[in-house]
């Protein structure tokens, strides 16, 4: 049942008590841990993309950034330095998302000589 107008004009929705599951079967890569190592310890808690520093800190006290595949591995790109960069949470959700994702790539390749074209 849908209850009263949220803020939106639109009925609030009630939403599923008990979703249900689903079994998928999922094509995972195998990173090297020893490129990631490399391109976070490079990048030095700075993103590469944005230029901000890490949004926090982790756990253990390392800056927070997530390596991201220029050329995604699903699309034949490699797993090297050369094809990674370390970005905050917020320029990893662009570079896949974003309308403005080929022009941030194109920055990227101009501002990091590391990077090749694949």
């Amino acid at each position: 049942m849908l209850e009263k107008m949220g803020n939106l004009g639109l009925p609030i929705p009630g939403g599923v008590s008990t979703p249900p599951s689903v079994m998928l079967m999922i094509t995972q890569y195998r990173r090297s841990v020893e490129v990631k190592a490399w391109v976070l310890k490079q990048a030095a808690g700075i993103c590469e993309c944005c230029l901000n520093a890490a949004p926090f800190s982790r756990a253990d006290g390392f800056a927070y950034l997530e390596v991201h595949h220029v050329r995604k591995l699903t699309d034949g790109g490699s797993d090297t330095v050369s094809n990674t960069v370390a970005v905050c949470p917020n320029c990893h959700r662009e570079l896949h998302y974003g309308l403005d994702s080929a022009n941030l790539i194109e920055r990227l390749y101009q501002r990091l000589s590391r990077l090749k074209l694949e």
